[in-house]
């Protein structure tokens, strides 16, 4: 499978994974930051931006170690965000040797389960009908309300330049996404039940207006894994590097210079 790579700079290597709602465009400001100071390396996953779709049994998991394997790099510091911090977690747990640091942005780990139980998302069932009638430009639409729009603020509140950087990087994906789902391994496992195995030092990060389940999921994270607090960035919802690239990038810098 080709896969999409860029890398770029020289130095400590820090690989991003992208959200599923997104492509590796949405890691472009860390690329252009950190670059001069570390060899920085992203990727498409199967189906998003520059790397097609076939259909074949995968795993995201797999598909990062040929990147680093690809690039003759030993080890990284590993950012994840959303169902890329499922991978990020899914390397630390059962390849630790490759990952120096873990970065987990917007995500929880599979096995858990909040106090209240998940309810279902608002918007989500018409984006779930719509994707079943074929509506693939709605359904970007109502994924950039639910993950870039948030909780606790309107559509107004946002930098209205995302919505059409948005919509172009999430309207290829969710085209193949229940096939893409149909193939892709590792979705089974309970990352909550090997949280304990990380051995890499972790940083939690989470946009203020993301989906409350995160914000709980990223405290109970941080605990967990560093007995310490998330990072809340404020003004972002699910894509906080992407939104707020420079104070993402501060907290960010701090956690690579420790």
């Amino acid at each position: 499978m080709d896969l999409h790579i860029e890398s770029r700079g020289t130095g400590p290597a820090v690989m991003f994974i992208h959200a599923g709602v997104a492509d590796s465009r949405m890691w472009s400001e860390q690329v252009r930051e950190f670059s001069g100071s570390n060899r920085v390396i992203t990727f498409d996953k199967r189906g998003y931006g520059k790397t097609p779709w076939v259909p074949g049994p995968y795993s995201d998991t797999d598909d990062a170690i040929a990147v680093l394997d690809h690039l003759d790099v030993d080890s990284a510091v590993i950012v994840g965000c959303s169902m890329g911090g499922g991978t990020a977690m899914d390397l630390a747990i059962d390849h630790p040797e490759r990952v120096s640091g873990l970065v987990v942005v917007g995500s929880y780990p599979s096995g858990w389960v909040p106090e209240g139980g998940f309810d279902e998302l608002p918007l989500e069932a018409e984006a779930m009908a719509a994707a079943e009638a074929g509506d693939f430009d709605r359904v970007a639409e109502l994924e950039y309300l639910m993950f870039v729009v948030g909780y606790g603020r309107e559509e107004g509140d946002v930098d209205p330049t995302l919505r059409g950087a948005f919509l172009e990087m999430d309207r290829r994906p969710v085209e193949t996404e229940a096939e893409r789902e149909h193939y892709q391994s590792g979705f089974e496992k309970r990352f909550n039940d090997h949280l304990d195995e990380i051995v890499a030092p972790t940083l939690v990060v989470v946009g203020v207006h993301d989906e409350p389940l995160l914000i709980e999921a990223a405290h109970y994270m941080a605990g967990r894994l560093g007995g310490t607090e998330p990072v809340l960035i404020e003004n972002a919802a699910h894509l906080p590097s992407w939104e707020q690239p420079e104070a993402f990038n501060e907290v960010l810098r701090s956690f690579l210079t420790v």
